[in-house]
């Protein structure tokens, strides 16, 4: 009897430590998938950087412009180092007025020394004639930008120290606030309301509709459309790297149908409406890194297109990759979309720290844009906290027009992502009937405090690894909601 009870005993004791070592290896194995799917983000993160070519200038070539050079002096070294086959132009300290747009040109680098600030002129007809631009997503004659370029290559603009690019944009960042607002709020979004631009904008989305003639999209002098404050388009390989720009009227750094953009160690401290940091737009091999976004509206948004007009032209945004960067946003933190009806693929985001925002993680569109986002990778995230959602995928996302063309979400892999708290989603994924959300795979995923830990409508192929919310661990597989349920945080 006692030889049966001790070998039940020992039986016992080795069941239990099996039960423990299998309890090990499952942990050690999450542990090891959720190294392993951060692993193959940054590795290739790192392949894509890597592809990203940096611009080649004559730096043996240098000119020194005098103190407090006019635009006209400088637009003339620009003209003249680019001929004469590039080289730096050094900006000295100071400030320099300048009275109107600089056109950049192949082959120049220009260098703010420390201390140096260029400070542009607030007159909106500073910045005319028109030049080709895209609004939002569609494309039209608009005003020139402060720093514009078209069809350019090998352009650099650095700075060090205490370099400024002042934008100088508030008279015309006005014309995106709710008529009769008398002071300056941070996150009001110009073009979802009554404002002095609304007549333009609705006259614009619906030339973009009607694939009107680009010959007849001029919006010039009696036309209130803002501009972005550093804008390249068709370009190939720039650098901007070590200067602040501040208080642009519209977008802050904007790149379109452009290849090899990097930005590096850049500060935007900008509070206008619509204040976006850095918006990729139909373009490809981008590197922004070490930057931080201090912005009004969104830090990054990467874009293709808006509507009709995008999916004409296209063009979609690849090979991007976000890193070591500091979001201090009042709108969201990374945003794809709304406007990306070209498409946008192979997106990589590591090593991010987001703070008090309205969406952490954010895409977005609606019925009428069309295109897809895919293959987005996101890794290391902190978040401090979010009024609307943490994760948020939304395809109902507003201004919506009447129209049928849903987008694809498909192929995100998202790790390592830890937030405080969030006002009202922990996860939101708001699909819909013909494109459902897929093949979403997150993992180490922690929010602290959500009142709604999740909500998930019209997908399919989206789990959940080692996901806790409230200190609770959620499911591998969440359960639908059997009804479209609103966020109404923007």
């Amino acid at each position: 009897m006692y030889k049966l009870l001790t070998i039940s005993l020992l039986l016992y004791a080795a069941n239990v430590n099996n039960a423990e070592a299998q309890t090990d290896n499952i942990a050690q194995t999450k542990k090891t998938i959720a190294k392993s799917q951060s692993q193959i983000t940054r590795q290739k993160a790192e392949e894509v950087a890597m592809l990203v070519m940096a611009p080649y200038i004559y730096d043996n070539n240098t000119t020194t412009m005098a103190v407090q050079c006019s635009r006209q002096d400088l637009q003339a070294a620009i003209d003249e180092v680019s001929s004469s086959g590039g080289g730096m132009i050094v900006i000295p300290q100071g400030e320099h007025f300048m009275d109107g747009p600089l056109v950049m040109k192949s082959g120049v680098r220009l260098h703010l020394a420390d201390g140096a600030t260029l400070k542009f002129s607030s007159d909106p007809d500073a910045y005319l004639p028109v030049v080709a631009t895209r609004w939002e997503g569609t494309e039209l004659y608009g005003r020139s930008s402060m720093i514009y370029a078209h069809g350019q290559h090998d352009i650099i603009i650095t700075g060090e120290g205490s370099a400024v690019i002042d934008a100088s944009g508030g008279v015309m960042a006005r014309w995106g606030m709710p008529i009769g607002t008398t002071e300056f709020e941070e996150n009001i979004h110009g073009t979802h309301g009554e404002t002095p631009e609304q007549g333009d904008v609705s006259r614009l989305r619906q030339m973009g509709d009607d694939l009107t003639p680009m010959s007849e999209r001029i919006f010039g002098k009696e036309a209130k459309l803002r501009p972005s404050a550093i804008e390249f388009h068709s370009c190939e390989r720039i650098l901007l790297q070590g200067f602040t720009l501040k208080d642009s009227p519209f977008w802050c750094i904007h790149p379109i149908y452009c290849s090899d953009v990097t930005v590096r160690d850049v500060i935007i401290d900008s509070h206008f409406p619509n204040n976006d940091g850095c918006d990729p737009e139909s373009t490809r091999r981008v590197l922004i890194e070490g930057c931080t976004f201090r912005t009004g509206d969104d830090a990054v948004a990467i874009k293709s297109g808006r509507d009709a007009d995008g999916r004409r032209v296209g063009r979609p945004s690849e090979d991007i990759v976000i890193r070591n960067c500091r979001f201090f946003s009042k709108c969201n933190g990374l945003c794809i979309g709304s406007e990306m009806s070209g498409g946008v693929n192979n997106i990589y985001m590591m090593n991010i720290e987001i703070g008090d925002v309205k969406n952490a993680l954010l895409f977005k569109s609606n019925l009428d844009r069309g295109g897809f986002i895919s293959n987005v990778y996101v890794d290391s995230v902190s978040i401090s906290s979010a009024a609307g959602a943490v994760l948020r995928f939304e395809t109902n996302y507003f201004g919506y027009r009447g129209g049928h063309y849903p987008a694809r979400y498909s192929d995100f892999k998202i790790s390592n992502v830890k937030a405080g708290k969030a006002a009202s989603y922990a996860i939101y994924f708001d699909g819909n009937e013909d494109q459902p959300i897929r093949d979403i795979s997150v993992e180490n995923f922690s929010v602290d405090k959500a009142p709604h830990p999740y909500y998930l409508y019209k997908t399919r192929r989206c789990t959940f690894s080692n996901c806790h919310v409230n200190g609770t661990l959620l499911p591998t597989l969440l359960p639908e909601s059997a009804t479209r349920q609103q966020c109404d945080v923007w």
